[in-house]
């Protein structure tokens, strides 16, 4: 029997290669997939389409991320590699309008121009498409075998696990049981809180925990950074990087820990918690700077942090599926399941873990309201922020999501950030592609 590896590919990248044991994914919402390949020449691969072309000229520098200018890249790699654009198939899946649908989505049928963008370009070059599923309503997964080259597209959270028990209904993990994020963690969000951290107190903070010490060494020391090494103490860290990417880099570190504990239930696949967290935390970073509303640092800190209650509840999430899945996939959202099968969500067992752990004001309303924003009783704009950030991270990344974007409720807190839906585009275009990655850990510096 042969084991087959997984590889997700990334939002705006694609892969090509020889026949070999290997499964390539994408998770579709918005985004298109095409696997194409030459059964003969043995050569094949899977390019994963974020937008149909790019907004402005000054993006293309990412070519990757667009139909237009991404596709004849990805067949002149076939071709570099032994494909003949005559013997090529072609398998083309997503642009869906995941999630409630509303004018927006339609109005600016991301999906669905990118999926036109795809079949012009294979049209000019005559390749036969031996599969289309695109359009429809829900995340789909296109697979690909590089090994067989069969092909099959699947919705996105099928699971052969067992069903939910009863027993884990209502019940909330003890708080006591969960670590708290190391105390110079602590002390650096409230220092961001503040607006009053500077470098000298940053090192000081950081090299009372020796943990914490060791672990930014090995980070700053790690191939994200060429794996020179050279960087010994937190000093030359700060030197070296900079004061900013020193207080992230704690910061994720700290947070790493706590949310890599958690891997059978809301992320799928260990380390997708945390993975999410750097995502959004690092989309946020960027949002704040666009729009002005926030400081970039505040907004990078309360992304990484907006998603507490899910390591209180994941056990039981992990309990409960594949019906848990099942009913987010129908017409219900996260919070509404999570209400219905757990008796409580992951945003009230974070406040509760943010009023114990005696976070900052910002952080615990991010985390308390960053589904309904609107509500926030204070910090609105950041808790804004997070919640666009959260909902483009699920749009875009290269994971399956538990989370439908209403582009309604998307329109209007763009408009509170002083940005329209008629932005959208740009906005996504701005995200750095290291964010959408299965690594966003590599996009902090």
């Amino acid at each position: 029997m042969t084991y087959y590896q997984k590889y997700h590919v990334p939002a705006g990248t694609f892969q090509v290669n020889a026949r070999k044991p290997l499964i390539l994914q994408a998770y579709l919402n918005s985004c298109v997939g095409v696997a194409l390949f030459d059964a003969e020449a043995g050569i094949g691969g899977l390019y994963h389409i974020l937008l149909p072309e790019p907004v402005s000229h000054k993006s293309e520098y990412n070519r990757e991320k667009y139909a237009a200018t991404g596709l004849p890249l990805f067949l002149g790699h076939l071709v570099r590699e032994g494909a003949d654009i005559s013997r090529l198939q072609a398998v083309i899946a997503g642009g869906a309008l995941a999630g409630k649908v509303s004018n927006q989505d339609i109005r600016l049928d991301i999906g669905g121009r990118t999926a036109e963008v795809v079949k012009e370009v294979l049209g000019k070059h005559g390749i036969q498409v031996a599969l289309s599923e695109t359009g429809g309503f829900f995340t789909c997964c296109l697979n690909f075998n590089l090994e067989t080259f069969d092909y099959e597209v699947i919705p996105a959270l099928l699971s052969d696990e067992q069903e939910v028990d009863d027993t884990t209904h209502g019940r909330i993990s003890k708080l006591d049981d969960i670590q708290p994020i190391p105390q110079v963690a602590l002390k650096i969000l409230r220092m961001i809180d503040e607006d009053a951290y500077d470098i000298h107190n940053l090192s000081q903070e950081v090299r009372k925990d020796q943990v914490i010490s060791a672990q930014v060494l090995k980070y700053c020391n790690s191939a994200v950074f060429g794996g020179q090494g050279g960087i010994d103490s937190i000093d030359d860290a700060l030197l070296i990087i900079g004061q900013t990417s020193l207080a992230k880099i704690v910061t994720a570190m700290a947070v790493k820990k706590l949310l890599n504990n958690s891997y059978t239930g809301y992320s799928l696949a260990k380390g997708g918690l945390y993975h999410h967290a750097i995502g959004v935390a690092l989309v946020a970073e960027k949002i704040a700077a666009l729009s002005g509303k926030a400081s970039p640092f505040a907004a990078y800190s309360a992304g990484l942090i907006h998603d507490l209650g899910k390591v209180v509840l994941d056990q039981f999430v992990s309990g409960a599926r594949p019906f848990f899945y099942r009913e987010i996939m129908g017409e219900n959202d996260l919070v509404e399941t999570e209400n219905r099968l757990l008796k409580t969500n992951h945003t009230k067992a974070g406040l509760k873990l943010a009023q114990k752990w005696d976070l900052p004001a910002s952080i615990t309303n991010t985390i308390r309201y960053h589904h309904t924003p609107d509500d926030a009783e204070s910090h609105r704009e950041l808790v804004t922020i997070i919640s666009v950030s959260n909902s483009l991270f699920h749009m875009f990344s290269a994971s399956p999501s538990l989370h439908k974007v209403d582009m309604n409720s998307l329109s209007r807190r763009l408009e509170v950030l002083g940005m329209s839906i008629s932005d959208f585009p740009a906005i996504v275009d701005a995200i750095p592609h290291q964010v959408l990655s299965g690594s966003p850990e590599l996009a902090i510096t």
